[in-house]
């Protein structure tokens, strides 16, 4: 474990491991430290949505808004679990984990503002950078494998 793994922790901590990425999108897999299986997606817009469903199933971090619907509002997304993350046990660490294109360690703090405000780690340069939305958090998920491919040439 390197030193700038070792100072991202944090019980909602999700490892995106990128398998592939092309100028459209990415794939890969989701790692917890609370699901025996990896979340499988295939693009940006199915990770995020993978990674705030396992934020309101934990129930940490808490969003500050509801969500809106076009259709009929779905009450059941708007309760906090008792059964949260607090109160369980990481079964994994996920440091150990790789993407064939990059790895990613994604903490978001916090959920305000329909957004997410966080911190997220490229593993493979050790680099760690703070977002302040979730548009900001894909847009440096694509630079730094912009780069790793520009590196890889």
């Amino acid at each position: 474990m390197t030193d700038s793994e070792s100072r991202i922790y944090g019980k909602n901590l999700i490892c995106v491991c990128v398998n592939e990425a092309s100028e459209r999108d990415i794939n890969g897999v989701l790692w917890t430290p609370y699901e025996e299986e990896p979340l499988t997606f295939n693009s940006g817009y199915e990770m995020i949505m993978l990674m705030d469903r396992l934020y309101d199933n934990w129930d940490f971090p808490q969003r500050t808004t509801s969500y809106r619907t076009f259709g009929q509002k779905d009450k059941t997304r708007d309760y906090h679990n008792p059964n949260s993350i607090r109160k369980r046990e990481p079964i994994r660490s996920l440091k150990t984990y790789r993407g064939e294109k990059a790895t990613f360690l994604v903490q978001v703090k916090f959920r305000q503002n329909s957004s997410w405000q966080g911190q997220v780690l490229w593993s493979e340069k050790k680099k760690t950078v703070h977002f302040r939305s979730t548009l900001e958090l894909l847009k440096l998920m694509n630079s730094a494998l912009e780069q790793g491919s520009l590196s890889e040439e």
